[in-house]
């Protein structure tokens, strides 16, 4: 795990709008993220091959929780993000 990154997440407030940086957008390659949504039934792990805003949740160690425009909870391993970068308070 990124200490530089959970450091970040540690520092964060519940409604804090961050952006996040897939470990894809670093490399160029096919490495991507993959989130988990929560709060469905839909199982199928989401993409996240592009940049993006979120509104952030919550932090459990490894797992970031966000809610985006369109998944309004979805979990992502932070090993698996290149920056995450605080955008304001809530």
């Amino acid at each position: 795990m990124d200490d530089r990154l959970e450091r970040i997440v540690r520092g964060l407030i519940p409604g804090q709008k961050i952006a996040i940086y897939p470990l894809s957008t670093r490399y160029g390659d096919i490495l991507t993220a993959y989130g988990e949504r929560c709060e469905t039934f839909d199982l199928s792990p989401v993409s996240l091959e592009e940049p993006f805003q979120a509104e952030f949740l919550t932090f459990d160690g490894a797992t970031i929780t966000v809610r985006t425009d369109k998944y309004p909870c979805l979990r992502i391993n932070i090993s698996d993000l290149e920056n995450i970068v605080p955008l304001g308070t809530a």
